[in-house]
């Protein structure tokens, strides 16, 4: 046992605390306090989130978080960083800018252009056509009994009668992209990419629990990372960082390389059998 894992469980022993009782008061989960006793950094969701752990471990055993922190950076230069297991899974982080690319263009500018000009042509239209000879029929007076002309007004066409929807099942949820839940144990504010476009920004409360789905990415930036808990494709990444620490993630799926196909020249065909 190497010695940052040796002093967080002997601290904790001498203390008297069980590690339920640690996950109760720093909401660290069991699994995760029991990987850093144990020194399996491979099982924690990333660096940053473990350093996370790491600070409100030692708080809760009274140690020095600086010296808990050299101790875990001196164990990963000894161990090496090994490969993450959302790698495994076809995910990893990566950190993106989390401005949206901006969707001005001239070529926006002149299609928007040219559509106000087809609007005003079909108002013009329309005005010449209906509404220009009403409006000299109503200014001229009332037809004398001897003209032929007669206004025809347009037959009232009923209003449709509402289909009532029918109800649909919901069906089992598949993650074919990126499926990112944020989990608020802290008021947080709270902004999100999907897919390189914003698809929320605001303050989430304690309590709330919301989802979103990429094809290819879920960026998450949080302002209180202590208080939002991640949870991607259904598997808890746990706390995004510290209490008011400001974090950005990017969740992004990895897609699979296509296996080469059998080389068919070589297959060598069987031989007939042989007629007596």
């Amino acid at each position: 046992m190497d010695q940052l894992g040796d002093l967080l469980r002997q601290s904790r022993q001498q203390l008297g605390l069980s590690l339920d009782e640690i996950e109760a008061s720093t909401r660290i989960k069991r699994a995760y306090l029991e990987a850093l006793e144990a020194e399996n950094f491979q099982e924690l969701p990333n660096q940053v989130t473990t350093r996370g752990f790491l600070r409100n471990y030692a708080s809760a055993l009274k140690l020095d978080v600086n010296y808990v922190l050299e101790l875990y950076d001196k164990a990963n230069q000894n161990k090496g960083v090994g490969r993450s297991p959302f790698e495994r899974n076809r995910m990893h982080l990566k950190s993106i800018p989390m401005t949206p690319p901006s969707r001005f263009s001239p070529d926006l500018l002149i299609g928007f252009l040219l559509m106000t000009a087809l609007l005003g042509i079909i108002l013009y239209y329309v005005y010449q056509q209906h509404l220009l000879p009403l409006e000299t029929i109503l200014t001229s007076g009332p037809p004398s009994p001897t003209s032929q002309a007669a206004l025809v007004l347009p037959t009232p066409t009923p209003a449709p009668t509402d289909t009532p929807t029918p109800t649909i099942t919901p069906t089992p949820l598949f993650y074919t992209g990126v499926t990112v839940e944020l989990v608020i144990t802290e008021e947080s504010w709270v902004q999100v990419l999907v897919d390189e476009a914003k698809a929320f920004e605001g303050i989430l409360q304690t309590g709330e629990q919301r989802h979103w789905t990429g094809d290819s990415q879920v960026a998450v930036r949080a302002g209180n990372a202590g208080g939002v808990e991640v949870v991607v494709n259904g598997e808890s990444m746990g706390l995004m960082g510290e209490p008011g620490q400001v974090v950005d993630q990017i969740w992004e799926k990895i897609e699979e390389t296509p296996a080469a196909a059998p080389d068919q020249n070589n297959n060598t065909p069987s031989p007939s059998p042989t007629s007596p």
